[in-house]
């Protein structure tokens, strides 16, 4: 009987893909909701705008350092260890501050740089918010690495739950954005607070120099791979921002360049809690990723199969009849599952290998702007959706390569390779079915 229930306990992954899940859930009910409010399709999309100039400016060193939490803090002793919790936070401060404080100071260069536009509606009440929610990225990871999977878990229900609601709920009351963004204030300053309460109960507040050398040291490559890893997506956007100058159309390319909801939740989970588990015992840990790697094929493909079939007639009833064009950019955007669910990239971190994974994504941001420019001349959004699959499966097939080169680490050895070329064949046909 206990073998039959083991596999239910909240492990550190399952525990990190469900915050993950939390998370993505979170964007999916605020995009779809906020079409049923009294909201114009430019109202969201300024909506969009500042949350893709708040992201773009922001997701790579927020993934990287704390990517770089990952293979650090379990080296050290217990009292190093309560260091290095608060030393984490001050960096991701300090970085939140420098960040709002460009933002604030070089509004009429970089709204312009990234819209097209001269200025944006609720600017300064959007930075507000990042300035007090940026910081609190540190709380998942805090639970994580001290085994607290329940309370990482109720972290993001309720930090994701009082997002929707803060979002949406002045939205339906007829309070427009400025009521969501001052709403999203107030919750950012709440889980600010419970950020200070754990750092009181978990950390040592003691700077400590030599501690943030060696963690930077680590991270920072990881911070630059982050960067151009998810320089597709900011290039994407960016792009078409700028060839189409419309809050509208730029509205429908972000509600169609989103790939299935819990692939990234999903994915992103098992490989960042993987890390630990193979820089603790990698011969072990290979066959472990292997394994689950599995079983997110089993869940994640048919879902993505089924979804590019019928998304067609699902885009109108999900969203509106204004974003039934988001389908056919989704329908490509879904084939990014191909890649995602690759894990060379979590294998080489474990062995601490960071600086061979910046170069390979280099020229993945370069093949991505020179595909995304070429095809949407031709192709429209759709081209440059097709750009980006083709620049991530370049750079798992790379790092794959170099892992079989430098380590002899062949990829059967942590991916089912033949049920990966079995989903792929699926997938990809059912897209060749609806497009052609």
């Amino acid at each position: 009987m206990q073998k039959l229930f083991s596999s239910f306990d909240l492990t550190s992954v399952k525990a990190l893909q469900l915050f993950q899940i939390f998370r993505q859930v979170s964007v999916i009910l605020i995009n779809i909701l906020l079409t049923k409010t009294m909201l114009s399709q430019v109202d969201i999309g300024i909506y969009e705008y500042l949350i893709y100039i708040g992201s773009a400016l922001s997701f790579f060193w927020l993934n990287g350092l704390l990517h770089g939490m990952l293979p650090v803090f379990p080296a050290y002793d217990p009292a190093a260890k309560r260091r290095f919790l608060f030393n984490s936070y001050l960096l991701f401060l300090g970085l939140t501050v420098l960040l709002c404080s460009l933002l604030l100071f070089g509004k009429d260069f970089i709204v312009p740089f990234f819209t097209g536009k001269s200025t944006l509606p609720f600017y300064y009440p959007f930075l507000l918010y990042l300035l007090l929610n940026l910081p609190t990225y540190v709380v998942e990871y805090f639970y994580l690495l001290n085994d607290r999977s329940r309370a990482l878990v109720g972290w993001g229900a309720t930090a994701f739950g009082a997002q929707l609601l803060a979002v949406l709920l002045p939205a339906f009351l007829g309070a427009g954005l400025e009521g969501s963004f001052y709403a999203l204030i107030f919750v950012a300053l709440l889980k600010h607070l419970w950020t200070w309460y754990l750092l009181s109960q978990m950390a040592t507040f003691k700077l400590d120099w030599p501690q943030l050398n060696a963690y930077l040291r680590i991270a920072l490559p990881l911070v630059l791979y982050a960067l151009v890893s998810g320089f597709a997506q900011v290039f994407d956007n960016w792009l078409v921002g700028w060839y189409y100058q419309s809050e509208a159309s730029f509205a429908i390319f972000r509600y169609g360049a989103r790939e299935l909801p819990l692939t990234t939740a999903l994915t992103s989970g098992l490989g960042a809690a993987m890390i630990p588990i193979l820089a603790k015992d990698f011969s072990a840990g290979l066959p472990a990723l292997r394994q689950k790697a599995l079983r997110l094929y089993h869940l994640l493909f048919p879902i993505s199969i089924v979804l590019i079939l019928w998304s067609e007639k699902l885009f109108p009833l999900v969203f509106n009849e204004d974003f039934t064009a988001s389908a056919a950019v989704f329908n490509v955007y879904v084939l990014i599952m191909s890649s995602r669910l690759l894990f060379p990239q979590t294998v080489l971190v474990a062995l601490k290998e960071t600086k061979a994974i910046l170069v390979i994504s280099i020229l993945e941001i370069l093949l991505n702007i020179l595909l995304s420019i070429y095809l949407v001349q031709s192709f429209g959004m759709v081209g440059i959706a097709i750009a980006t699959v083709f620049a991530f499966l370049f750079e798992k097939i790379a790092i794959a390569i170099y892992l079989w080169q430098k380590f002899n680490i062949a990829i059967q050895r942590y991916t089912p390779l033949g049920w990966f070329s079995f989903y792929c064949a699926g997938l990809f046909a059912a897209y060749l079915w609806v497009s052609v």
